[in-house]
């Protein structure tokens, strides 16, 4: 990894001279990559018959900001030569940025929608099948970030760009036992989707999504239900 105050300026200086960017890429796409890998000889390399986003020392490196569930051809070309991480960003802030055609400022505000690792679970628990491979780990990055729109005419506006402005922190995702760890060890048995969406002020599907994963991963097992809802006790089998 390098310092991401140079990712941003080397994703900004790319961005500015080639408009998106070569293969369609945005600020926030391209400031992970140049974080994760900083030297730009690793970026865009074939693999398996797809281009990775980059090939470091450590394998693969795909930046993938949303949609998670479009990286499953290049995982299953990937990952049967070499390790893979998956780089998802989180957004716990955003303010929001409305400009003219001339690109001048018409309003700022501040997003009421706060992303966390839980939300992060809606995206992760369409990779499923890959979570216990030992050559596959999600690396997801907190951010605070600017998001800005084109006013095009009083009805229509068009997003423009994302642009990172802090990394908070990284949450690597690497075996069942980290996946473990954002299941608090107060909540009582049984456990349910709707008394873990409270204890984390958390949306009760994104924390349905979560309880099941770790399901399929041996760290929950079902045990009944409680009226409409699915009941999960622990088995103890987190380790690494």
């Amino acid at each position: 990894m390098g310092d991401f105050a140079a990712a941003l300026a080397a994703a900004q200086r790319d961005a500015g001279g080639r408009g998106i960017g070569t293969l369609g890429e945005k600020t926030l796409h391209l400031a992970l990559k140049y974080y994760f890998a900083p030297d730009p000889e690793t970026h865009e390399r074939p693999v398996g018959g797809y281009v990775a986003d980059a090939v470091t020392e450590d394998g693969v490196i795909e930046i993938q900001t949303r949609g998670l569930h479009r990286l499953k051809p290049k995982l299953d070309a990937f990952l049967p030569v070499c390790p893979v991480t998956v780089v998802h960003p989180v957004i716990a802030e955003k303010t929001l940025y409305r400009v003219d055609e001339a690109g001048e400022l018409l309003s700022k505000r501040r997003s009421p929608k706060h992303e966390n690792v839980y939300s992060a679970m809606r995206e992760i628990y369409t990779l499923r099948q890959y979570v216990t491979d030992p050559r596959f780990r999600i690396c997801l990055c907190e951010l605070e970030l600017a998001e800005y729109f084109v006013q095009c005419g009083k009805e229509r506006r068009k997003k423009l760009d994302r642009i990172p402005l802090e990394l908070r922190r990284i949450v690597m995702l690497d075996t069942p036992a980290d996946f473990a760890l954002f299941l608090p060890e107060s909540l009582p048995e049984p456990l349910t989707a709707s008394a873990l969406a409270k204890a984390v002020h958390t949306p009760v599907l994104p924390v349905r999504l979560y309880l099941n994963l770790l399901g399929s991963m041996g760290i929950l097992a079902e045990a009944g239900r409680s009226g409409r809802l699915k009941c999960w006790k622990r088995t103890g089998s987190d380790a690494v």
